[in-house]
């Protein structure tokens, strides 16, 4: 699971130590970082006594655009999954217009910072909300020209927990969690904290695949698997990334190697059962196929105990020669995974002897049946 196939360059480029890039970064804000600027085209010949008119347009340009800035939605609001974040963020900047002095300072120190926090809380309850709610309603201020003191402290207060790494990837896998929210009719909220769930997740990759088929079913798997991968490289990429150096996230690339790799098999090992005639005809699904990929997978040296858990209301009813057939099949689909999803070739040689082993069992009562009646005949 440790190893990691292809991740070291995208790893680099998200902890490169000179900053560059900044236009790429996930977290990059133009429209707040580039100063407006007037263009000189056209100006050679003017006349001098068209040059108090033309600073004074370049001065109404320069409005406008800080007056559309403002208006924009910005990159921090953008991420915030919470519902109804404009109006929750309105009643903050009226919360602190309140608890400010006519100057613009604040008139009660740590009393501000204990109301925000409060009230900022009841209104985004994730915390990745929450710190991009404060940097919002931050940026708000600074466009107004007031004070943001009391709101600096209170991201200075959030990110002293012990919560950053959920916070960052949150942040950083929001994006993403809208895009393919979106696509699979799913709730964003409920994929961000699946990507949360995943880079703390130490198991098996063909747990992590199960688990993802139990949560959001057989039919969105491949989904979801790219989504994690997608918000992955968000995060590894982004100028705040929430694991603290680019070794956490070697065993992460591993993990998602693997079920890539997994999901290939997958996808030919199940194509190959339900395209069968005789399996559809005993009425195996997809879901059923994916469970006995993954548990055999999971328990190589008890693959029959395995296929008769998941198979064995498929296989009784059958005559022998046609459970013999369908076993057959599961041998076939089972030997063409890769020798790496076994773990080693012993496990794939007990796999593949078990079920050999149960086939020929069939065999030998399918003779037993069959010899009473040639007898008889």
């Amino acid at each position: 699971m440790s190893s990691i196939i292809g991740g070291a360059p995208a790893a680099r480029r998200g902890f490169s130590g000179d900053g560059t890039g900044t236009a790429n970064r996930l977290d990059a804000e133009p429209s707040l970082d580039e100063a407006p600027q007037a263009s000189a085209a056209g100006a050679a010949g003017v006349q001098t006594q068209l040059d108090g008119e033309a600073a004074s347009a370049a001065a109404q340009f320069g409005r406008f655009r800080a007056s559309e800035r403002k208006g924009r939605r910005s990159d921090d609001l953008e991420r915030i999954l919470d519902t109804d974040a404009d109006e929750k963020l309105d009643e903050l900047a009226a919360l602190l217009g309140r608890q400010t002095s006519p100057d613009g300072h604040a008139t009660r120190g740590r009393a501000d910072l204990a109301a925000l926090l409060r009230e900022a809380r009841e209104r985004f309850r994730d915390e990745s909300d929450l710190l991009l709610a404060l940097r919002e309603l931050r940026r708000r201020r600074r466009l107004d020209g007031e004070a943001v003191d009391v709101v600096e402290r209170a991201i200075e207060e959030l990110l002293s927990g012990d919560g950053n790494k959920r916070i960052k990837a949150g942040i950083n896998a929001a994006l993403k969690a809208k895009v393919f929210g979106a696509r699979m009719h799913l709730d964003p909220r409920r994929l961000r904290e699946l990507y949360r769930q995943f880079l703390e997740f130490d198991g098996s990759y063909l747990v992590v695949y199960e688990d993802w088929i139990e949560q959001f079913g057989a039919n969105r798997r491949k989904r979801i698997l790219d989504y994690v991968s997608a918000a992955l490289s968000y995060d590894m990429q982004s100028h705040d990334p929430s694991c603290r150096c680019a070794a956490e996230f070697g065993p992460l690339l591993g993990t998602l190697n693997h079920a890539r790799m997994l999901a290939s098999a997958d996808e030919l090992f199940v194509g190959g059962l339900l395209d069968d005639a005789l399996a559809r005809d005993c009425g195996l699904t997809e879901e059923r196929a994916l469970a006995a990929m993954l548990g055999g997978l999971q328990r190589p040296f008890s693959v029959a105990d395995v296929l008769l858990r998941t198979l064995g209301d498929l296989l009784e009813p059958l005559a022998a020669e046609r459970r013999s057939q369908l076993l057959q099949l599961a041998l076939r689909a089972f030997a063409g995974v890769p020798i790496a999803l076994y773990g080693d070739a012993d496990a794939r040689r007990a796999a593949l002897g078990a079920l050999e082993d149960l086939i020929g069992a069939t065999y030998a009562r399918e003779r037993r049946q069959a010899r009473p009646r040639a007898d008889a005949g």
